[in-house]
Order: structure tokens, then C-alpha cells, then sequence
């Protein structure tokens, strides 16, 4: 086989690889609180649509979601935090915190399915969609949805504070006029569908956190005296995160291969 069709073959084989790393199925655990079963079931459709397992704990009996993160290993957490009362407990909190200390993957939502949460929205479908399969690319992670503080952000707040990221804050109703096209969250969604009128939400946390992490401004309100913001941010960039290190490995492991058949292609024409 020559060289170039070798190559070809086996890039093309990373490139399966990688694909198949970074659409691969993730067990997923959704809270729910006091809003109707319902919406939790759509959301659980939404992501099992994306090619995951879900699971919905009841988690306004405190323990219950640390019981249920030590009872099965899941990728991801969506902590929806639409309701008024605090809810979690020490240990739920210690677990989750636990959690993701292993899994790194951060994207705060202070609107989409927050207070005015429209359910089988196609752009918040695909917005939900679009956390899980970055997740997928980062190793897993917690997505945090509240509305405004400090009503509707008790619990994702306990959180943040948990593990050192800046809490939601304010009480705004300044309309979307930032969406970045290159935003990887945004793919598919037309950003003012998730806009559902003007209702009160809060200030997602930006820029370097007290934990040393970097969220980035994904959506929200820029207003003309330049101040920001951000309404959903995520602790990957616009662009994307970066593969995990195994889709590395592979690449790393197809050029090892490649230099292997060059060096003996070059000792066979000398020979």
C-alpha cells in the first residue's frame, strides 16, 4: 500500500474514533424540584434524544442525590434549579462537589430553562443538546440552570460556592444581544427563542473564578456603556473545548504509526 493511501486510511480511522469519543452515549442524572413532572420529562427526552442514558432524581428530599451519585456512575449532572426552597443537604452538596472535581465540565444557564423554561422549544432543545455533547468532549460535568437571585438560585448558588465558582447574582430583564455565531452551545438555536419576553434573571458568572477556571460568554446582554452580561457561560470556550486526552493518544498513536512505515519504506528503496 503506498504511503499516501496509507495515511489516508488511517486518518481516516482517527477521525471515526474521534467521532464516535465524541458522540458516545453518557449516563446522565437530572434534579428534579417542584416544577411540574412534566418539563423534567421532556428534558429527560431531550437528552436521551442526544444519545444518553437519563435518570431524574427526586431531589428535594435531602441525601437523595448524593445517594444517587453513589449509586451509579453518571457523566454528567443537570442540577435545574427551578424552585424557591434550598433543597440540598451537606452530603448532597459534598457529592456533587465530589463529582465534579472529576469531571471539570462547568455551564451556568440563568435563562433558557429557568423562569420562563418553554419545554419542546426547538432551540432549546438543541441548546440542551449541545452541553451534553461538550460535555462528552471535556470528560463529563454539572450544568447549572436558575433564573434570578436570590429567589430561584438557592441551590445552584450552594454549589458554585461549594466548589469555588462566583454565584448568580442581580435581577435583570435587559433582552439577548449577544449570541456569538462561533458559539458551540449555540449550534442550531436561534438565540432570541430563548428570550421569552423580558422576565427577571441573573448575572452567570464570567471570566477567572476564585478555583482558577475560566467561564466564558456564551449569551446574554451587552449594553452600550460596554458592560456584560452573560445570561449563559460555560467553562469552555466559544470554539469548543478540547478533546480528552485518549482522542490524543489515537492521534498520537496513528502519526507513530505512520513515521514507522515511512522510516520502513525509506530502508527497503535503500536496501
Amino acid at each position: 500500500m503506498k504511503l499516501n493511501k496509507l495515511t489516508t486510511a488511517i486518518f481516516g480511522t482517527l477521525a471515526s474514533l474521534c467521532m464516535a469519543g465524541s458522540v458516545h452515549a453518557a449516563n446522565v442524572l437530572v434534579t428534579q424540584y417542584d416544577y411540574e413532572t412534566s418539563k423534567y420529562d421532556q428534558m429527560a427526552a431531550t437528552l436521551t434524544a442526544a444519545g444518553n442514558t437519563v435518570d431524574v432524581v427526586d431531589a428535594k428530599v435531602a441525601g437523595n442525590l448524593a445517594s444517587a451519585l453513589g449509586s451509579k456512575s453518571y457523566d454528567q449532572v443537570y442540577l435545574w434549579d427551578l424552585t424557591g426552597s434550598s433543597y440540598l443537604g451537606g452530603s448532597d452538596l459534598t457529592a456533587l462537589s465530589s463529582f465534579w472535581s472529576g469531571h471539570k465540565g462547568l455551564v451556568v444557564d440563568s435563562r433558557s430553562y429557568g423562569y420562563y423554561y418553554q419545554g419542546d422549544n426547538a432551540s432549546e432543545m438543541a441548546l440542551l443538546q449541545n452541553v451534553s455533547n461538550n460535555f462528552k468532549l471535556t470528560g463529563g460535568g454539572v450544568w447549572v440552570g436558575t433564573d434570578h437571585n436570590p429567589d430561584w438560585t438557592n441551590n445552584g448558588n450552594a454549589f458554585l460556592s461549594e466548589i469555588g465558582v462566583n454565584t448568580v447574582t442581580g435581577n435583570y430583564s435587559d433582552a439577548v444581544n449577544y449570541a456569538d455565531p462561533s458559539s458551540v452551545l449555540l449550534a442550531g438555536v436561534t438565540p432570541t427563542a430563548l428570550w421569552g419576553g423580558g422576565q427577571s434573571i441573573g448575572k452567570a458568572p464570567l471570566g477567572l473564578q476564585p478555583n482558577g477556571i475560566t467561564m466564558y460568554l456564551h449569551y446574554g446582554h451587552i449594553a452600550t456603556s460596554g458592560a456584560v452580561l452573560p445570561y449563559i457561560s460555560a467553562s469552555f470556550p466559544l470554539a469548543g473545548p478540547v478533546p480528552e486526552p485518549e482522542t490524543y493518544a489515537m492521534l498520537l498513536a496513528g502519526l507513530g504509526v505512520m513515521g514507522a512505515v515511512a522510516r520502513r519504506r525509506k530502508a527497503n528503496k535503500q536496501a
